[in-house]
């Protein structure tokens, strides 16, 4: 409890220096978001079939200008078990470097792909895409780096390259204590117009991190991504967004020679079409699937369909899943219903098309 309240302190006076220091007449926007869920299953593999609620987590975000130049933003997690996490914490120098550089520098969820740059409440399906979660975690690829980007013009189009810089500890076990080198990440990615009310983007990446200390291996990744938007007006959208992530990796193989290794090739996708109809109702579908990073064998596909219903400009938003399961592992698949209730207390909102 005293960790808790020490990383909390930190956090609250992180926001009272931003507001201290910064040079400009406003204060930093500061925002609460809760994710409360009512969950219930059917053929649970761990046996809870039993309707339960949960609150996921509560999600304090600070954001601000530090001068004309640069801005700071944090993000704290409140976990549905106790924990605290800082999620984010970064400063992003915006301006005043040539050939249109940023430069952001902190703890941050890393542009490999761009679903990954995302906060799950910003997501229509609740959950994050099993390949994100199965290959860095419930809370996809964060860590501490640098990261350079540049937007480059081409007409009315725009090409996009970013590189990171990353400590490099993500692959290895949680509680691993071991410093690998540090790690690179890359994505470059194009925006195009394709009418008057609908635009593309697509983006390719690339990522190289020590996943085996020990050992000294190293894993290589790939992801490509695609996001298409149509929205003739403020209450009518179409969105279709898919992913695709590749890895390749040496591990020990399952064998009576202990010296003995094996390469294995993984992969994940995810496909999700998001349409709003109506000033505060949207429906959709989605498909997820993903391979185990270090058994091909072993692999996971979630399907389903979900609705939401937003109130008072994205303030209060209900959001329906229905979501079934399927796994090597598992004898049979299982069934999931989510009725979600994200609320939102300050500027930034919890869901926007």
């Amino acid at each position: 409890m005293r960790i808790r309240v020490f990383l909390l302190s930190i956090f609250l006076s992180a926001i009272a220096a931003i507001a201290a220091l910064g040079q400009t007449t406003t204060n930093p926007d500061v925002s609460f978001i809760g994710d409360f869920r009512a969950i219930a299953h059917q053929d649970s593999p761990d046996g809870t079939d039993n309707p339960q609620f949960q609150f996921d987590e509560l999600e304090m975000a600070a954001s601000g200008y530090l001068n004309p130049y640069s801005r700071g933003d944090a993000v704290v997690a409140f976990a549905n078990a106790g924990d605290i996490d800082i999620e984010e914490a970064y400063a992003t120098l915006l301006r005043g470097l040539p050939w249109n550089l940023q430069i952001k520098t902190g703890k941050y969820l890393v542009d490999f792909g761009k679903l990954n740059t995302q906060h799950a409440h910003q997501w229509s399906w609740i959950e994050r895409p099993l390949m994100f979660q199965r290959f860095f975690g419930e809370e996809g690829l964060k860590d501490l780096g640098v990261n350079v980007t540049t937007m480059i013009p081409i007409g009315r189009s725009a090409l996009g390259i970013s590189g990171n810089v990353l400590k490099g500890a993500f692959l290895l076990p949680e509680d691993s204590e071991d410093t690998p080198p540090m790690a690179g990440s890359g994505r470059v990615s194009i925006f195009a117009p394709v009418s008057e009310h609908s635009e593309i983007e697509m983006g390719i990446s690339a990522l190289h991190a020590q996943d085996d200390f020990a050992n000294k291996r190293w894993a290589t990744m790939g992801d490509i991504d695609f996001k298409y938007k149509w929205k003739p007006d403020m209450y009518k959208s179409l969105v279709i967004v898919a992913e695709g992530l590749t890895s390749s990796k040496t591990v020990a193989d399952d064998t009576l020679d202990s010296d003995a290794t094996k390469k294995v090739s993984a992969m994940g996708a995810f496909v999700s079409v998001d349409y709003q109809f109506h000033k505060r109702f949207d429906v959709g579908s989605f498909y997820d699937y993903s391979q185990n990073p270090v058994d091909d064998k072993d692999n996971q596909t979630a399907y389903g369909v979900f609705a939401g219903f937003g109130i008072a400009e994205e303030t209060y938003r209900l959001g329906l899943l229905l979501r079934h399961d399927d796994a090597s592992a598992l004898d049979k698949g299982f069934d999931t219903i989510q009725l979600q209730l994200l609320w939102a207390l300050g500027p930034h909102k919890p869901h926007t098309f």
